[in-house]
């Protein structure tokens, strides 16, 4: 299998269960900002990094028959398609293909431009298919630092080692732990309205929702963790850990930044 240039690649098979992880962690967080931008009967969306493809099922729903979601990942293998015709699936790269034909009244990105080194190229590029008017919503990790949930936990040393290395992982292909952290910025810079940002943590028990994310990263890069010293008794124990339901862990802050383009 070649190695993928972006540190969590869809080929690996442990991509099902961190897409199933994410839907459950993630999914109302993204559906409640995506009802406050509004999104009618017969717009057109554009979600980029569509994963499983629940977000995009969703959209679909609402905007009906006379409507159309585009929705793009790398590797589309994983995406359930519902069967609603106003939803098409297409693989592409962001980076190197061309961003499907405007206007969009929507556009959303979650957990795709951190991962990518020309980012603010792509960033520019999805802000030119706004339609006049329509609404870009941004979602990534800030992983610029580690916090860190239930400091009282008998695991916390462990789970802040395993997390930081992970994001020394993620720095070395290139992704951006800052990206998030200045999104609404980026936004303003490119002339865009109405814009805003929240920031957003969802604590989970071993076993479900997010611990489920982090156990499937962690055997994905299990050999990149080695190559950073982590010793292989240390990933055995943060896995045995991340499965226990007396473990507490929150996400890294999910950074949402929205905008529209002037009308």
């Amino acid at each position: 299998m070649p190695e993928s240039p972006y540190l969590m690649s869809n080929t690996h098979h442990e991509t099902g269960a961190r897409f199933e992880g994410l839907e459950r962690t993630l999914d109302p967080i993204s559906i409640g900002h995506l009802e406050r931008v509004g999104v009618q009967p017969g717009a057109r969306c554009l979600e980029i990094g569509t994963g499983g493809g629940s977000i995009a099922r969703w959209l679909a729903a609402r905007v009906g028959p006379d409507g159309q979601v585009i929705a793009v990942d790398l590797d589309t293998r994983w995406f359930d398609h519902d069967g609603s015709p106003q939803l098409e699936v297409r693989e592409l790269d962001v980076v190197t293909g061309p961003i499907p034909e405007g206007p969009f009244d929507l556009i959303h990105e979650r957990l795709v431009l951190q991962h990518v080194p020309a980012r603010l190229d792509v960033l520019d590029r999805l802000v030119a298919r706004l339609a006049p008017g329509g609404w870009l919503v941004l979602e990534d990790f800030d992983t610029g630092e580690v916090r860190t949930t239930d400091r009282a936990g008998p695991h916390h040393e462990l789970i802040v080692r395993m997390a930081t290395a992970f994001n020394r992982l993620l720095a070395e292909r290139d992704g951006a732990n800052n990206f998030a952290a200045d999104a609404w910025r980026h936004l303003r810079q490119r002339g865009l309205t109405d814009t805003g940002a929240s920031g957003h943590v969802v604590f989970d028990r071993g076993g479900e929702g997010f611990t489920q994310v982090m156990a499937a990263n962690a055997r994905q890069v299990r050999e990149g963790l080695a190559g950073l010293g982590i010793a292989a008794d240390d990933i055995d124990q943060f896995l045995e850990v991340l499965a226990d339901p007396d473990t507490i862990v929150g996400t890294s802050v999910l950074v949402a930044a929205w905008g529209r383009r002037p009308a």
